[in-house]
């Protein structure tokens, strides 16, 4: 590789079709970089996680107009929501089905191995370097982690090593033959990236669409959770948590900071009563639609957020159809992430019954495939409950609704045992990370983990998804299939 990058290639990397990375690059132009904050630009990635199948499978959309999914108008849309595994999905993996996940987190990685093979022969300063080398690598962890979690089976420590995973790419080498790994083979690349990187990342990011300390943790617990390493999994957690709310800066969004202004607002400007404005009262629409653009407001810049990644969109996750089940585990009266982002325009005709509009003001951004620091909390959560500690579970499921309640309405939530706390947790989770990526990645490993069958009732008509159906798995794009030596994972 030569020490001077051409700009060349990069910009034909994000003109790539999908490959198995970036086979067919050809370089243009004479510019190189040569500084180190060129390098450092390559880390803000403008492209996000496109979400958007994921969702329909794992119950949490459904569409506008149900004749869309009935008529296939979006094959892979309706193949998922309607669980139907004899319907082909390999065969619409194209740039104009679903490959988009493939080949940007590809073009992402083909970034990040730029940076890790030149940055320390860049003219800038030895800090920056550190930090750039750092980020490039927990950010290559990341994108791994997106991959092996859609197009490759679940993690499962029994068969891991046998199980056929991604091509995993540690160079940017033009003319390399992928090689495709296994499961455990893409962990261990991540967890190693993890951990090389932790030390030298800094405390706070430049923004927050660059990682810092506090999503390093956040990535390390993450990992080792989905690995079922639950001890590790929890001092991940932990670590992050006090990095996060300390050197990191960040802290928990309390929506009723916002609410609280809101309603004072309307009492001050129209008169009303707070008894009038809340869900299901005379004015609660036009409260919510008065005060949307001015109090409802999440930027990506919210100390929340450890690190902000859009979705297929900017947009995401607006417009969506919220399905009944889901829109069923929130209390609309008392629980803001409804009044904040659900319930505000009129059910469509054309809808599944029951199911709701996901309503966003102009800057209330998701952060549909970044982490908040609310997962950090739940994931401790989740391992408090299967060491069988159903009061610390509690304590930080409740450390989140608590900023999520309205203050009036809120009581703990209590488990009976440790069984009733996961139940809690995951539902929890639920309400807390819908609409990102978590929905489809919970639903893969618990299905793996616990051995579960699911079932979805739509239209009269009950669907059924086994713990070991190949539609928890994404097939690989055509492309990347034509481009590589890949043996597909799923169909």
């Amino acid at each position: 590789m030569k020490r001077n990058i051409i700009i060349g290639c990069i910009a034909a990397a994000f003109s790539l079709s999908a490959c198995d990375n970036y086979l067919d690059i050809v370089p243009k132009g004479e510019s190189v970089l040569n500084q180190t904050n060129d390098y450092l630009g390559l880390i803000e990635d403008v492209y996000g996680y496109p979400i958007q199948s994921e969702w329909y499978l794992c119950g949490e959309a459904t569409s506008y107009n149900m004749e869309v999914l009935e008529n296939y108008s979006s094959p892979l849309n309706s193949a998922a929501f309607y669980w139907n595994e004899d319907f082909d999905r390999a065969s619409y993996m194209t740039a104009t089905g679903s490959s988009d996940m493939y080949t940007i987190c590809y073009r992402k990685i083909s970034n990040f191995n730029i940076i890790i093979q030149n940055i320390n022969k860049s003219e800038g300063s030895d800090d920056d370097k550190r930090y750039g080398m750092a980020q490039a690598k927990i950010m290559r962890a990341y994108a791994y982690f997106y991959l092996i979690n859609t197009y490759a089976k679940p993690y499962n420590p029994e068969t891991a090593a046998q199980d056929r995973g991604i091509i995993l790419r540690e160079d940017f080498d033009m003319e390399a033959v992928g090689v495709q790994s296994t499961v455990a083979d893409a962990y261990a690349l991540i967890q190693r990236d993890i951990e090389e990187a932790l030390p030298d990342l800094p405390h706070v990011a430049m923004n927050t669409f660059r990682p810092n300390k506090s999503f390093g943790y956040a990535l390390k617990a993450k990992v080792h959770l989905f690995k079922r390493e639950f001890n590790e999994a929890l001092q991940a957690s932990l670590d992050c948590i006090k990095e996060a709310e300390g050197e990191g800066r960040h802290k928990l969004w309390n929506m009723n900071t916002e609410y609280q202004a809101a309603v004072n607002y309307i009492k001050q400007t129209f008169g009303w009563s707070e008894d009038l404005i809340e869900y299901g009262m005379p004015m609660y629409s036009m409260f919510r639609m008065s005060v949307s653009a001015m109090y409802f407001t999440h930027p990506y810049e919210d100390p929340e957020n450890l690190l902000s990644q859009n979705g297929m969109t900017q947009f995401d996750p607006s417009p969506s159809m919220v399905r009944k089940p889901v829109m069923d585990l929130y209390t609309p009266k008392s629980d803001l992430r409804y009044t904040f982002n659900l319930g505000a325009t009129p059910t469509r005709p054309t809808a599944e019954p029951g199911s709701i509009m996901l309503s966003l003001g102009g800057s209330y951004q998701w952060n549909p495939a970044g982490i908040k620091l609310s997962e950090v909390y739940l994931m401790a959560a989740e391992c408090y409950a299967r060491k069988s500690d159903k009061e610390n579970a509690m304590k930080y499921v409740n450390d989140v609704r608590k900023n999520r309640i309205i203050t009036k309405y809120y009581t703990d939530f209590t488990a009976t045992d440790a069984a009733d706390a996961m139940r809690i947790v995951r539902e929890e989770r639920k309400r807390e990370l819908l609409f990102t990526s978590n929905g489809f990645f919970d639903m893969r490993r618990f299905c793996t983990e616990f051995n579960e069958t699911l079932t979805r009732e739509v239209d009269g008509k009950t669907y059924t998804l086994k713990p070991d159906s190949h539609l928890l798995t994404f097939p690989f794009p055509v492309s990347a299939m034509q481009n590589s030596n890949l043996i597909q994972n799923s169909k």
